[in-house]
């Protein structure tokens, strides 16, 4: 049961120093492949996986991740490393408390010695102030006379004492501080509570709630931790809104968040669908009743962000919006954005003075499935709207209805999605496809980008890069000669190592991260005699070296155009390292040569002895010469 007072959301999360074998174990524990997968969408593709990076917003994959090798990496953005970096990352904690995550995951027990809480990263205080208020909140709902109100308003709404407990609903005290001295007493500070977004100053100095008087939500991460409040006033007097939210902080951005998402993930899954709802009452009156596959906008219009987020879990969604005006319009809003960011999408039609909430309270789950199954089409939605506004009785009201019809239509990623869509409408309304598809490129058009000469008469669709690859920028940061050599060495054949290393020297690397890598590389093979990708990987806290060496170890090599264009997973690696070594001697000699010429010429102006310099130039274009038949 996922609930307040389970795993760790409200519960305190020691810091703790942890033994290296326990480390290891935890990481041997923990594969990588599972861990993201809980987060991320992720499809095979070859020895890896892939999908959309969870650490910056991207419309096409570039996030990878190896099984082999326990790694990952964001050629995007390039942030990459091992399970723990990962869990680092995404919630935003400390190595320990990574550690202490994935434990928990795998039921490995950790010793529990407390660091310091001064030792806590700012973010890991934000979240703890944010648990000590959802803690707060909790008790003032369940174990204080003021709180009875609130307890008996959740119960009318017919929320059960498990739905209140699992999902954390509290009560904010009408006190003007009640908060911010409970806070102090459990060594929360002023300026944590500041930052959280849960107290606020006065112009005098002094300092006052946020929350007071209303009923508590609090909003959670996907990882389970508690990083805002939604609150509903209780009393008419409140001159704030029916509803106020925490304002954003480093680890709040409601663009960003889906009420409910943590609870509901593993069904959206499972399901592999998912109902958004608006308010926070949607949410809890459908999972109630079992339909757990959902989750709420919390009453701000959709976002592209909110949309990547659940796309990691399903890219089927029923929007399930009030039938009111204001909820048609905000459905309409949703439908478009979801068809921009490849969903298929169906809306589920509410009878008239129902919202979601009051519809499975009156007629319960088994009555909404139904309901669901009914799902209409975006096509047949957008058509009722108009119908409802009598704009089908005119040619000029219907062709609005079909243009708006064919505006959402062209916001579709799939061409082939697109033509069948454009199909339906022609069948539908008894238009010539001809028509539509003009009116279809006319919209298009406007995102599309602007045509090469040359390009030949047949039409281009816009978007039409496969989901199904990964986009590797090539930035060429790093010469792909030395990329391919540092790569090998990762890959750790000892022949191909000793060959490498037999051959060249650390200083022949232009590259000063290279050379960073090559030196770490050479005195592992010189002193364990073994060179192990995942081991240095997790022996090293810089973050761009980690990077840079899940990057080269995920990527193709680069020197052999034909074994990318072929798809070779295994090309000749005694070839790769010669062909590097050569291009790396020949940079050497052009660069001496470069040198000798500079050197002669400044022999010349000084009038000294030209024939060294000759001589020098005449047996590096020798060596020159030879390389090249080489």
């Amino acid at each position: 049961m996922k609930g307040l007072f389970c795993c760790d959301f409200f519960a305190y999360i020691r810091q703790v120093r942890i033994p290296d074998f326990k480390i290891d174990e935890v990481r041997s524990s923990s594969d990588i492949v599972d861990i993201i997968a809980s987060h991320v969408r992720l499809k095979k593709r070859g020895k890896n996986f892939i999908g959309l990076c969870p650490f910056h917003q991207e419309k096409t994959p570039s996030f990878a991740v190896s099984a082999e090798k326990q790694m990952y990496h964001c050629f995007g953005c390039h942030k990459g490393g091992n399970v723990f970096t990962f869990v680092m990352e995404y919630e935003k904690v400390s190595f320990v408390e990574a550690v202490r995550s994935l434990a928990g995951r795998a039921g490995i027990v950790l010793p529990t010695e407390e660091i310091p809480s001064g030792q806590q990263t700012e973010i890991e205080a934000l979240y703890n102030a944010c648990r000590f208020a959802g803690l707060h909140f909790y008790n003032n709902l369940t174990k204080t006379d003021e709180g009875r109100s609130a307890l008996e308003y959740f119960h009318s709404r017919g929320f059960s004492d498990e739905t209140i407990r699992s999902f954390g609903l509290g009560y904010s005290s009408q006190s003007w501080d009640s908060l911010l001295r409970k806070g102090l007493e459990e060594g929360i500070s002023k300026e944590q509570l500041l930052k959280a977004g849960l107290v606020r100053s006065r112009e005098d100095g002094t300092h006052y709630d946020y929350f007071r008087g209303r009923a508590m939500f609090p909003i959670f991460a996907t990882t389970g931790r508690v990083i805002a409040f939604g609150a509903r006033k209780m009393r008419d007097d409140d001159p704030l809104g029916k509803y106020i939210n925490s304002p954003e902080t480093p680890i709040y951005n409601k663009s960003r968040v889906l009420f409910g998402l943590f609870h509901s993930k593993d069904s959206i899954r499972g399901e592999d669908r998912a109902y958004m709802v608006e308010g926070y009452a949607d949410l809890l009156s459908l999972y109630q009743a079992g339909v757990q596959n959902v989750v709420a906008s919390s009453g701000t219009a959709l976002t592209e962000d909110q949309l990547l987020l659940l796309a990691r879990y399903s890219k089927k969604l029923n929007l399930v919006y009030d039938a009111d005006s204001a909820g048609s319009s905000a459905t309409l809003r949703g439908v478009d954005l979801a068809l921009e960011q490849d969903f298929d999408v169906k809306v589920i039609d509410l009878p008239e003075g129902d919202d979601p909430d009051s519809f499975v309270r009156k007629h319960g789950a088994k009555e909404f499935r139904k309901l669901a199954e009914q799902a209409v089409s975006f096509i047949d939605f957008k058509a009722r709207q108009f119908q409802k506004t009598g704009a089908f009785l005119t040619p000029e009201g219907k062709s609005d209805a079909v243009r708006s019809i064919v505006q959402s239509i062209a916001k579709m990623k799939d061409e082939l999605k697109r033509n069948f869509y454009i199909k339906e409408v022609a069948e539908k309304y008894e238009i010539y496809e001809s028509v539509l598809y003009r009116e279809l490129d006319r919209w298009l058009s406007r995102d599309r980008p602007p045509r090469r000469e040359g390009a030949g008469s047949q039409r281009v669709p816009v978007y039409d890069v496969p989901l199904s690859d990964v986009t590797i920028p090539k930035g060429g940061e790093i010469p792909a000669a030395e990329r391919d050599l540092l790569k090998l060495l990762l890959e750790g054949q000892p022949d191909i190592v000793d060959l490498i290393f037999k051959n060249l020297t650390v200083e022949q690397f232009a590259d000063q991260r290279a050379k960073r890598l090559a030196e770490l590389l050479q005195s592992r093979w010189r002193d364990l005699g073994e060179i192990n990708a995942v081991s240095v990987l997790n022996e090293t806290d810089d973050t761009d070296l980690k990077g840079m060496i899940t990057d080269i170890s995920l990527s193709k090599y680069e020197l052999s155009k034909g074994w990318v264009d072929k798809e070779i997973d295994e090309p000749d690696a005694r070839q790769i390292a010669a062909d590097a070594l050569a291009l790396l001697r020949k940079r050497a000699l052009q660069k001496a040569i470069e040198e000798n010429q500079r050197m002669l010429k400044e022999a010349a102006q000084r009038g000294s002895d030209k024939m060294p310099f000759v001589v020098r130039h005449q047996e590096l274009m020798r060596q020159m010469k030879e390389s090249e038949k080489a």
